[in-house]
């Protein structure tokens, strides 16, 4: 059985975050409050809105304990891939007149929009069995705006049986959905995008052995890209395969993201583009490395090879976006950590959502790339906790560049904010390296400048 550590904690700090939509600024993973999963992205005008799940912990008599377990969904949207903005619930399983109010059993969604209505479909069981059978189905629901409101169709999409819906619109205009129930499934959608337009076709031509499921479709220089999870070994991997049409023949071509290296047994995808970058969401269980059913999302950078191969994402803490100078910079969320007396831990085991802190030993350093300096910046702040008193030094590009800061601390058992005088009138982006120039440990939760 899976150990919870302080299951009160967990359970009642999602509640208290999001009863109100708010805006938190991340790295990775993207949302730092609650536990997301299963992301969904989608790209409109000028923002990126993103589609997840919502993990929480199923306590006894509230759903099968120990297990995953969904009882909504909210949707977050980003302009700078930095700052994300929580809208709130969106659809919760009391609002879906087909399906069981106590299931807790709303999977991986997905979002598309159609002639200015945006449609949401999203796994759920039926009350009974009276259209598609016992189990998962799919159903639809409309909005006039990506954050919704979202208002579900009377009944499910019939004739569809399965979990992890995805919606691929090609250049004609034709919908398809894409579903996975031990297979993965594919077949064209009405015009209405609530109906089916023909019969569901398997497509066969993925690795046989393991479970695949998670499918999500996209198109790039008129070759169809059919991404997925699947269990190669112990734990999902994401993989691809490309056909020359959107129900295939595919054929396989590797690996986009390998098994989690900490054993996290599901991963879920989406690939989008925003301002010429390609960008590919997942997963991973940051704030529950002890209950991999508890989740959240992630992002980082996606690129093709010239032969339009995709190449292997690994993934980071850094993520995606640039951060300002300005915002609480979470060193701990690093893109480079030395090999030697470095390491990262949460502030507080029992309360996750606190965030993370870094330890660096003397000589000791953290790296965090993409940092936005503008004229003026005068100060830089950060919030430490020391035993010894020593001296932090700030520099920018690698461990031995130029000095930016240097920041003398005192010894304090407590968290405490302490700060230093900027050198050299830094402007534009900078990559920041903090080391530890003390032969005692510190611990570092953020930096800012002022």
């Amino acid at each position: 059985m899976p150990k919870i550590t302080n299951l009160k904690s967990y359970l009642l700090l999602p509640l208290l975050f999001t009863i109100w939509a708010g805006t938190a600024l991340a790295q990775n993973p993207l949302v730092r409050d609650q536990f997301t999963a299963d992301p969904s992205a989608m790209v409109v005008g000028d923002r990126v809105y993103v589609y997840p799940s919502h993990d929480i912990y199923c306590a006894e008599n509230n759903g099968r304990e120990n297990w995953f377990c969904m009882q909504d969904y909210h949707v977050f949207s980003s302009e700078n891939l930095t700052e994300w903005t929580d809208h709130g619930a969106i659809l919760h399983q009391e609002d879906v007149p087909w399906g069981n109010p106590t299931a807790n059993s709303m999977w991986a969604p997905d979002c598309i929009e159609r002639n200015g209505k945006y449609y949401f479909y999203f796994p759920d069981h039926g009350k009974d069995s009276s259209i598609n059978g016992k189990g998962f189905t799919i159903g639809v629901a409309v909005a006039d705006h990506p954050e919704g409101p979202f208002v579900p169709e009377p009944q499910p999409i019939k004739g569809v049986k399965g979990i992890d819906p995805n919606v691929f619109i090609d250049d004609d205009g034709q919908a398809y959905l894409y579903w996975s129930q031990e297979h993965i499934y594919g077949a064209k959608l009405k015009g209405n995008m609530l109906e089916l337009a023909g019969d569901p076709v398997i497509l066969k031509e993925l690795p046989s052995e393991g479970l695949k499921e998670g499918p999500y479709m996209f198109k790039k220089d008129g070759a169809y890209y059919l991404t997925y999870p699947h269990v190669a070994n112990k734990t999902e991997r994401l993989e691809y395969a490309v056909g020359k049409s959107p129900l295939g023949p595919f054929d396989f071509k590797g690996v986009i993201m390998d098994e989690s290296p900490t054993g996290c047994w599901t991963n879920h995808h989406s690939i989008i583009q925003f301002k010429g970058q390609h960008y590919l969401f997942y997963h991973h269980n940051d704030y529950s490395p002890g209950f991999d059913k508890n989740r959240s999302i992630r992002a980082d950078s996606l690129f093709f090879e010239n032969d339009e191969s995709i190449r292997k994402v690994v993934p980071t803490l850094r993520g995606i976006g640039l951060t300002q100078m300005t915002d609480h910079i979470q060193m701990d969320r690093h893109s480079a950590l030395g090999e030697q007396g470095a390491s990262i831990a949460f502030l507080d085991p029992s309360q996750p959502f606190m965030g993370w802190k870094v330890t660096l030993a003397g000589g000791a350093w953290v790296k965090y790339n993409r940092v936005e300096f503008h004229q003026g910046v005068q100060t830089v702040r950060l919030r430490i906790q020391a035993k010894d008193a020593g001296k932090l030094a700030l520099r920018s590009g690698k461990e031995d560049g130029q000095v930016m800061a240097e920041i003398g601390y005192s010894e304090s058992e407590d968290w405490t904010v302490v700060q230093g005088k900027v050198k050299g009138n830094p402007s534009g982006i900078h990559d920041l390296v903090l080391v530890n120039e003390n032969g005692k440990r510190v611990a570092v939760d953020w930096i800012n400048f002022e």
